[in-house]
């Protein structure tokens, strides 16, 4: 069942499927976004400048940006995607136990996952 989730391939925002499983994946992405936007609102945190990028990123980060109504600009969004891919992929890979080869428990590898996100969303993990 959490294969039929975790690998199941998503359309791009212009051919949203309303399939069960497309469903449960956009609803995991959405806590993460929802999350970004409202701290990006409440206390902006620090991004890089785009242009050190591949003109194709550029333009697609500018193009998801647009597509989310600007609601995260182009390098807010490249943050949040950056992080959503780096937990959901680390996700996906526990799910699928494609890292039993080497841990037996991974728990502190989500810890420094999370912990590596709180940095880069500019959240100071201490005073939790």
């Amino acid at each position: 069942m959490s294969g039929w989730i975790f690998a199941s391939p998503i359309a791009p925002p212009n051919r949203r499927p309303g399939s069960v499983r497309h469903q449960a994946a956009l609803r995991i992405e959405q806590v993460l976004f929802d999350l970004t936007v409202e701290l990006w609102r409440t206390q902006p945190f620090a991004v890089h400048d785009l242009a050190h990028l591949p003109t194709s990123l550029r333009e697609q980060l500018t193009a998801y940006s647009a597509a989310i109504d600007g609601r995260l600009p182009a390098e807010t969004a490249h943050i949040f995607l950056s992080c959503w891919s780096r937990l959901y992929g680390l996700l996906c890979m526990e799910i699928l136990h494609q890292l039993d080869f080497a841990y037996t428990d991974l728990e502190p590898v989500f810890e420094e996952c999370l912990r590596d996100l709180a940095v880069a969303l500019g959240i100071d993990d201490t005073a939790a």
